[in-house]
């Protein structure tokens, strides 16, 4: 069937960046809160103290997407509100908390896609080396045991964490994340590699308890594409898939670690002390039931030309002309496509990646269900003199990917879901207020926070109804 009844259509958000109350009812101190306050590179200079308030405001946002048809609500704990040191003693206001936030949600009919990790490590733990430091695994899988215990009888969809490539290339290489490290290829690999071990562990841990749900991983696309020039095609889409995508996915849909990427590192001098040989078996038995894709753009490589290696960002948007990308010196290097466009940040936007990255992993890791956990379109944007947003822009950026999304369904492909990002606006990490994803407005300059349904929270709306009119069950 191409059209599932049962579809989910919802929005996501992060803790941190939406939750608020950063020092309340026994929340310890998150990396971000340490980085918003004092680094000198929080460019923007904003924080999540307050954010979009969903702490104090959850019913009130739930309210919102329950009135525009969205059947479920994809959202993270924080890890310091539930262990304010990361380990050891439980924070039972953390605890009542996502329970209220779960309860209200299935009282409006709602499915929380919960995720344990999206960026934020409790600062004691970032401390002591985050996911660079294997310990980390353990207390990950501890933390996850106690949110399996409290809200395993009620969530049934589990992420353990929100893409770990990216967050180990941001903390890692681009440097823009706490803690900042830049071009770090041993400490990028090592904490990816005890991303997916952890990833494995808290999945055959949730299998063990025997809950009524299933639990996955969220990877952003994994979509790799050559340029036309270029002439190692083999060889560069290999080391890009290697780099981009191969630990997360190979040992999260296989089981196992991928050889060649091992080969590559031993041959490039990268330590590998870290891999040991037992893991392999919680590998094994930690492949995910499902798997969440973030959607917003390809990886387009071409042979590396020359240069040292260096990373391409753009925090600033408009403010930069900097275009995202990346060169690895003897590995390869990203490239511009002229015929397509990019958003202020410098990222492009690239809808046949939907379609095109859907069908790779199904002929790859085979018929794996498979949410899109993230899709959305960041802009400048001003509202009129009601609050109202007239982004057109971003109706027709998320129109054209679920076009590419509805075409890989009928393709064949096992999409069960698909989230926007965001369905209210909130903090955009280093991007601060400035950039907005949401559907729903908020005035950040009101001490109230109004919020003001936009344009884009019509249209999908009216989307969500179309589908089970008129799709739903095809």
């Amino acid at each position: 069937m191409s059209y599932p009844k049962d579809f989910l259509w919802g929005g996501a958000t992060a803790a941190y960046q939406c939750e608020g109350a950063w020092n309340e009812d026994g929340k310890g101190l998150g990396e971000w809160d340490e980085f918003s306050h004092k680094s000198p590179l929080n460019l923007n200079g904003a924080t999540g103290d307050i954010s979009s308030d969903f702490y104090h405001r959850y019913k009130e946002d739930i309210d919102m997407m329950v009135a525009g048809n969205q059947n479920t609500y994809r959202f993270s704990i924080s890890w310091a509100r539930i262990l304010p040191e990361g380990r050891g003693e439980v924070n039972p206001e953390g605890i009542d908390f996502y329970n209220r936030v779960i309860d209200y949600c299935l009282e409006k009919g709602v499915v929380p896609n919960v995720t344990l990790f999206h960026y934020d490590l409790p600062n004691t733990i970032a401390l002591q080396g985050g996911f660079a430091n294997r310990d980390t695994v353990d207390a990950f899988v501890e933390y996850a045991k106690i949110c399996f215990t409290a809200f395993g009888d009620r969530v049934r969809l589990w992420c353990t964490i929100n893409e770990p490539k990216y967050y180990a290339y941001c903390t890692n290489m681009v440097g823009n994340y706490p803690p900042n490290h830049r071009q770090d290829f041993n400490r990028f690999f090592k904490v990816v590699y005890h991303e997916a071990l952890a990833t494995a562990k808290t999945v055959a841990a949730y299998h063990e308890m025997n809950l009524p749900g299933t639990i996955g991983v969220v990877h952003d696309n994994s979509n790799v594409e050559l340029a036309p020039q270029t002439k190692e095609k083999e060889l560069i889409k290999l080391r890009g898939d290697l780099f981009y995508n191969s630990m997360t996915l190979d040992t999260a849909l296989k089981g196992c670690l991928p050889a060649s990427l091992l080969l590559m590192m031993q041959e490039n001098g990268f330590d590998t002390s870290y891999m040991k040989f037992e893991d392999s078996i919680a590998f094994a038995k930690g492949k995910v039931d499902w798997l969440g894709l973030n959607v917003y753009n390809r990886f387009y490589l071409t042979d590396y030309s020359e240069g040292e290696t260096e990373v391409f960002h753009n925090n600033l948007g408009a403010r930069s002309k900097m275009k995202e990308g990346i060169r690895i010196k003897d590995w390869f290097e990203t490239t511009d496509d002229p015929t397509t466009h990019r958003n202020l940040w410098g990222r492009e936007i690239y809808p046949q990646c939907m379609y095109n990255t859907l069908v790779e992993i199904r002929n790859t890791y085979g018929d794996i269900p498979v949410y899109i956990t993230e899709n959305g379109h960041g802009q400048y944007e001003t509202a009129d003199e009601n609050g109202y947003v007239d982004d057109q822009p971003r109706i027709d950026m998320m129109q054209s990917y679920i076009d590419q999304m509805y075409k890989a369904m009928e393709a064949g492909c096992n999409v069960r879901g698909y989230y926007a990002w965001s369905p209210m606006d909130l903090y955009s990490w280093v991007n601060g207020y400035e950039k907005r994803y949401g559907l729903v407005r908020i005035d950040f300059d009101n001490p109230d926070l109004p919020r003001t349904p936009k344009k884009s929270y019509y249209w999908f709306k009216n989307l969500i109804a179309d589908y089970f009119t008129n799709k739903a069950g095809r």
